[in-house]
């Protein structure tokens, strides 16, 4: 079975699983046990934790250094009634190498309406020595059990090499990371078909590579204040550009909420597992003519 099968039997299972469990069917309407009134773009300081594992392919799913796994953490807290802030932090084996990163999100935001804000974050990849960087805006949009996620914005590689590859008749083969900047763009569009329940479609441009990204969560154990849910990831894309990952999350909060209202209410995407790309996406192959004069005899 591959892979596309996979995401798609996992996240039937856990639609199904959930929607067994839900304790309202009409999801078009907000929860009734749930206060209709005006809410803070963020309710109290909480904190969201997660484990992920998986495959990336590079020449294939089912080498072993094509693994990946790490864990990501945020933590959000109000500013007022209107603004917030959130940072996020990576730590990840991506390939045999290390990765790490952090950001912050700073946000205005109506729960029943979206959000604006700022986004910046730093990542550096060890295969490759690159740090990069980025800055953008943030938005989303809240429509009924429908949300629209993005942020985009300039990115820029500190890290830069050339190596040849090999020699061919008349031409010279390499591959080289250009130290330049770029417009990066992630977004997504999602949908709760039960209140416990989310499925995304988006897109991703980082590092000048185009992904497709797909991915659903689904409410495993309410624990009243936190909560914890199962989820699984895919991107599809360009070159290597190409992961499934699964794994955990765990919700700290200061209420009793479903995973919407969590999502709308709390805290904010973490974006930076596509970190775990980017340096390699920017870099490119390429091939130059070359000419050996030929030294004649006497």
């Amino acid at each position: 079975m591959s892979y596309k099968r996979q995401l798609l039997a996992v996240l039937a299972v856990a639609l199904a699983a959930s929607s067994a469990r839900a304790d309202n069917p009409s999801w078009w309407k907000p929860p009734l046990s749930e206060n209709p009134g005006p809410k803070r773009a963020v309710d109290g300081v909480n904190g969201k934790l997660e484990g992920f594992g998986g495959g990336s392919d590079w020449l294939g799913f089912a080498r072993l250094n094509n693994a990946s796994a790490g864990g990501m953490g945020s933590i959000t807290a109000p500013v007022g009634d209107r603004f917030g802030f959130q940072v996020d932090a990576i730590a990840a084996a991506h390939r045999g190498f290390f990765v790490s990163g952090g950001a912050g999100h700073a946000f205005w935001r109506d729960p029943s309406v979206g959000l604006l804000g700022g986004y910046g974050a730093i990542a550096h990849d060890k295969r490759l020595d690159d740090t990069r960087f980025r800055v953008g805006a943030e938005s989303a949009y809240y429509y009924g059990p429908f949300s629209l996620s993005s942020i985009a914005g300039y990115e820029e590689s500190a890290g830069h090499f050339f190596t040849p590859l090999g020699y061919g008749p008349g031409y010279l083969a390499y591959q080289w990371q250009p130290r330049r900047g770029r417009f990066f763009d992630m977004f997504d569009i999602s949908v709760y078909p039960t209140y416990n329940v989310k499925i995304s479609v988006g897109h991703r441009y980082v590092g000048g590579r185009h992904a497709a990204a797909l991915s659903g969560e689904a409410l495993i154990w309410n624990l009243g204040h936190s909560a914890i849910t199962g989820f699984i990831e895919s991107r599809v894309g360009e070159n290597d550009y190409k992961a499934v990952w699964g794994g955990i999350r765990i919700y700290l909060g200061e209420s009793d909420k479903t995973l919407i209202s969590r999502h709308r209410e709390d805290d904010l995407p973490n974006w930076l597992k596509d970190d775990m790309f980017s340096s390699q996406n920017s870099v490119r192959v390429g091939a130059t003519p070359v000419f050996f004069p030929t030294l004649l005899q006497p």
